[in-house]
């Protein structure tokens, strides 16, 4: 089947994807890490995930009321303790240093700009853009500004932008370029571009992407979660694509304004194409997936550019 005949066959039932027995047990491994909240989170990955192998067609309403029967089943009662903080605010503190005014594309509903609003006193101004979300914008810092896309925000006028988890969403390379295009004209000389991904190296070998990204995350002070991170680059590249994909339409049951387009790509693809759009590399790593944390994620990459 071509390419684009097979996205369609996963747009239109995305549970196919767990056929692939290789796909269905590193998924599996990466929620149990996603759900080490919950009472017996092996238990609770195996009876959610043997619900959707027989659930076919299913539709987002089934499939969510019993992800939120199952997450009811089992809550731990005592939730004293506490996860780190955001992983993306961390990964991204240094580069904030100096920013006066920060951009935020796709920036869903403005809870990254509100955390760092929180944490970051000297920043001017925090803008975010997101042609789909639908943010609160009641009793919120006056700092933070909402736009449904860029065409208000002044040439060289943005210090630092963020993409998070967004570019995989848009429909085509042409497009991705296009946001590449603008988000360079709105930064200054020397402004940095930061981009999170759904992502994975094709040029280096399991165990020295297990070993890269445990480098990385501890000058940081962050935990890989290797078993699960291991079982993703397993897989053939075809199957990190589906399974990058399947993974971020369960997390987003909720969101049905979310566009799928199983436009996922590996770093290096990613790279190319913020250089073409005349963004210069300044470091690039694949930070897989991330332990004793409670965002829900999937297999990350951070890419930074410079202009």
């Amino acid at each position: 089947m071509e390419a684009s005949g097979k996205k369609t066959e996963l747009l239109n039932n995305p549970l196919a994807i767990l056929r692939s027995e290789a796909v269905f047990l590193a998924l599996k491994s990466l929620w149990v890490n996603n759900h080490q909240k919950v009472t017996e989170p092996q238990k609770f990955v195996d009876e959610f995930f043997d619900y959707l192998k027989t659930a076919d067609g299913a539709n987002l309403k089934e499939i969510a009321k019993y992800l939120k029967k199952k997450l009811a089943e089992h809550t731990i009662d005592d939730l004293s303790s506490e996860y780190p903080g955001d992983m993306f605010y961390e990964l991204i503190k240094r580069d904030i240093s100096g920013a006066k005014t920060i951009l935020d594309f796709g920036c869903g509903k403005l809870a990254f700009l509100k955390n760092i609003a929180e944490n970051e006193k000297s920043i001017e101004k925090l803008l975010g853009i997101d042609a789909w979300s639908w943010p609160l914008l009641e009793n919120i810092d006056e700092r933070i500004l909402f736009f449904r896309n860029s065409d208000n925000i002044p040439d060289n006028s943005v210090d630092l932008v963020t993409v998070k988890l967004v570019l995989h969403h848009l429909g085509s390379d042409a497009e991705i370029l296009k946001v590449f295009v603008e988000l360079k004209r709105v930064l200054r000389a020397g402004g940095k571009l930061i981009i999170f991904e759904e992502s994975f190296p094709e040029d280096s070998a399991v165990e020295e992407s297990i070993e890269n990204a445990k480098n990385y995350l501890a000058e940081y002070n962050i935990e890989l979660a290797e078993e699960a991170t291991r079982e993703f680059l397993k897989l053939a590249k075809d199957e990190k694509i589906q399974y990058l994909f399947l993974n971020d339409w369960l997390m987003n049951l909720k969101n049905r304004y979310m566009p799928w387009t199983v436009r996922y790509k590996s770093i290096e693809e990613w790279e190319k194409l913020a250089v073409t759009a005349g963004f210069q590399k300044s470091g690039i790593h694949f930070i897989g997936a991330v332990a004793k944390r409670k965002r829900r994620q999937g297999m990350t990459a951070v890419l930074k550019f410079t202009i």
